[in-house]
């Protein structure tokens, strides 16, 4: 090709330089760039300025122009023929489809007219230049619509980049040269292509085993006769085992011996048995979980001071989401090792328990049958077992009395439904006039005590 051989005849009629001082000679430096400019004048009247080569270069522009004045109409018919298909197809396709219409016209341009030239008998270098620059703005414009918006232009630029050295045929020196230039390592060295593959292979297994497992995931959770909890373990189980697979594989293609992982895992283990250890027993943890169902997702506990229900499962902690919408993520070992209160570990019916206190004067028969009929009238409270009222003690200053009553959705809180039993009692109360008693305080003055009077002000 003429372009190659104005470089080839340049490299060969460079002199080297024999020494630092006849480097920065201002004569030979002169002398040198006369020379190149020579050579560069020569290459242009022989070789662009050449018959063969306007014609191309006329012929090029001819598609571009041709291109860019067509793309605007096929364009507004491309968007009236996606307008007729569905919503969902439409946001699909229509960007990455209109994307590509302009370098696709220039693409078959450029393929046209390389196919009469060659019929003529024309010299073909520039156009075969251009159609494979248009192939490849092709390929890159609908291949970066697959990746996410910020890698885009970093892709496209490499993308270009490659697509460049090819088209100029420095591709495969460049990596040759590349190939052999790198960081030394053992019997080995690593270089540039050695790391963009690395990062390529285990990107795109890392992908493969992420979405395969999110399918898995997906049909586990529909199976219909197994636990919840066994359903987490068993996905669980299934991404990690897939993440350990990509990983093999990205080594395997990579040429990397699999034997250097023995001394990867006996440093892996010395690192678990010293700064690890809290992690490596909330995994422990979250399996004994998993496996003896103690916890499940769905489950109302109380931790400490911490009352939720189990949003989730994993194995290094538990979601937990309490009544007012925090979201608290406990440790899969606190849940092990420290007690634990499963409101609903074998069956979702609670008690719950309100004392109320009423005067000696009352019918305390009527209060206590008043309590179990206000009771009842709260939705959430059930039936079976009934509500009961139980006379606790007869203190100082009034009778204390218990109400005692079962709900099945502890999920949707406790002190809630305590309130609206409570209310209703409040009522029944008051229609009937019983009154709640007042804690009352007497001082005793004894005969011969002195009682004081100060007048203090503020």
């Amino acid at each position: 090709m003429a372009l190659f051989s104005f470089f080839q005849k340049l490299q060969e009629t460079t002199p080297p330089t024999s020494s630092p001082a006849e480097s920065f000679d201002i004569e030979s430096l002169k002398t040198r760039g006369l020379e190149l400019l020579e050579q560069g004048l020569d290459w242009v009247n022989n070789e662009l300025l050449h018959p063969d080569t306007l014609i191309q270069l006329g012929v090029i522009i001819g598609v571009l122009f041709l291109g860019a004045l067509v793309t605007p109409a096929v364009t507004g018919w491309l968007k009236a023929g996606l307008a007729k298909l569905p919503e969902n197809i439409t946001q699909k396709i229509n960007k990455p489809l209109l994307a590509i219409v302009r370098p696709l016209f220039w693409l078959f341009g450029m393929f046209i007219a390389l196919t009469v030239l060659e019929s003529a008998g024309q010299s073909t270098t520039f156009v075969r230049i251009a159609s494979s620059l248009a192939l490849a703005w092709v390929i890159i414009r609908a291949a970066t619509f697959i990746v996410p918006d910020e890698y885009r232009k970093t892709i496209a630029w490499i993308a270009w980049l490659i697509a460049g050295l090819n088209v100029f045929g420095l591709l495969a020196p460049t990596l040759h040269w590349l190939d052999n230039h790198g960081i030394p390592f053992g019997d080995a060295q690593i270089t540039l292509p050695f790391v963009v593959r690395a990062i390529l292979f285990s990107a795109l297994f890392l992908y493969g085993a992420n979405w395969i497992s999110q399918r898995l995931r997906a049909r586990i959770d529909t199976l219909p006769r197994v636990e919840p909890s066994i359903r987490v373990l068993i996905s669980n189980a299934t991404h990690v085992g897939l993440f350990f697979a990509a990983v093999i594989l990205a080594l395997t293609s990579l040429n990397i011996p699999l034997g250097g992982l023995a001394v990867l895992g006996g440093a892996l283990g010395v690192g678990l048995g010293f700064g690890m250890q809290q992690i490596v027993a909330n995994f422990v943890s979250g399996v004994i979980l998993l496996t003896d169902r103690s916890i499940k997702p769905d489950d109302v506990i109380e931790v400490d001071e911490t009352y939720g229900v189990v949003k989730s499962l994993g194995l290094r902690y538990a979601s937990v989401v309490t009544r007012d919408g925090k979201e608290h993520l406990i440790p899969n070992e606190a849940l092990v090792a420290n007690k634990v209160v499963n409101w609903s570990y074998s069956d979702n019916k609670v008690r719950i328990k309100r004392r109320l206190r009423v005067e000696y004067e009352i019918d305390l028969r009527l209060a206590t049958a008043l309590v179990v009929e206000g009771t009842k009238k709260v939705p959430r409270v059930l039936a079976h077992p009934a509500p009961a009222c139980l006379v606790m003690e007869f203190g100082d200053e009034a009778v204390e009395i218990e109400c005692r009553f079962w709900v099945d959705d502890p999920q949707n809180g406790i002190s809630n439904v305590g309130s609206e039993v409570m209310l209703s009692v409040w009522d029944l109360f008051k229609e009937n006039g019983i009154d709640i008693p007042l804690r009352q305080e007497e001082i005793l003055i004894q005969s011969g005590s002195v009682l004081e009077v100060k007048m203090a002000k503020d």
